[in-house]
């Protein structure tokens, strides 16, 4: 896989949206130390007041967290670095890590493989929800299992059918290269349902959502 330059999409640079994403690029090519205040303050040519209202609200947003102290000779600086949320906010390409894994584990293991494979995964996934869904039946448990697909990226919600929508395929290039991966989602679903899952649009071959309904 080709190496990636670290570029993400700028606001205009007096911005504080411009500032802020300066300082997380200033951290990033420094993650191995970290940045003090005075050398993000350096480095972006604002005030030592700006940076640490902007590392305020960065820490509070849970992209930037405390990585230790250093010593320069005067009173020891704090260290800042990213967080895993932090380093999120970067180009990533794990649809061709997830293309190339899938088709390569369909020519080892065979379509039954992967299957079984792709099971074993939606069923992890559904035992660690399943303390979220003891005890909910109905309607409370189709509000709670819309509620986990919207933490995994779903955007999911209730029609007025009953049946659960989708507007975000979390792995749509993935899918549209296999249609295997959407096992997944029906494996997860029937699982954290306790029923049979029919999946009846996909947004894969070209459909505005992913409908499902259960039986």
């Amino acid at each position: 896989m080709r190496n990636r330059t670290v570029n993400p999409p700028r606001a205009t640079e007096g911005s504080p949206k411009g500032s802020r994403q300066r300082l997380l690029e200033e951290v990033l090519v420094h993650r191995e130390s970290g940045r003090t205040v005075d050398q993000l303050s350096d480095a972006l040519g604002i005030s030592r007041t700006a940076v640490q209202q902007h590392l305020t609200a960065l820490e509070r947003d849970g992209l930037i967290t405390v990585g230790g102290l250093r010593t320069t000779g005067g009173r020891p600086s704090r260290t800042y670095r990213l967080t895993d949320a932090g380093l999120e906010l970067f180009p990533r390409n794990y649809a061709h890590l997830a293309e190339s894994l899938l088709r390569h584990s369909t020519e080892l293991f065979g379509e039954e493989g992967v299957n079984a494979l792709l099971d074993n995964m939606a069923a992890e996934v559904a035992a660690s929800v399943a303390p979220r869904l003891a005890g909910k039946t109905g309607e409370k448990r189709t509000e709670e299992v819309v509620a986990i697909l919207n933490e995994l990226g779903y955007g999911a919600s209730i029609n007025q059918d009953g049946a659960i929508v989708a507007v975000n395929c979390v792995y749509h290039n993935v899918a549209r290269a296999s249609r295997s991966a959407c096992r997944f989602d029906l494996t997860l679903l029937s699982a954290m349902l306790e029923g049979g899952v029919d999946h009846r649009s996909c947004m894969a071959d070209g459909a505005a959502c992913c409908l499902f309904h259960t039986d």
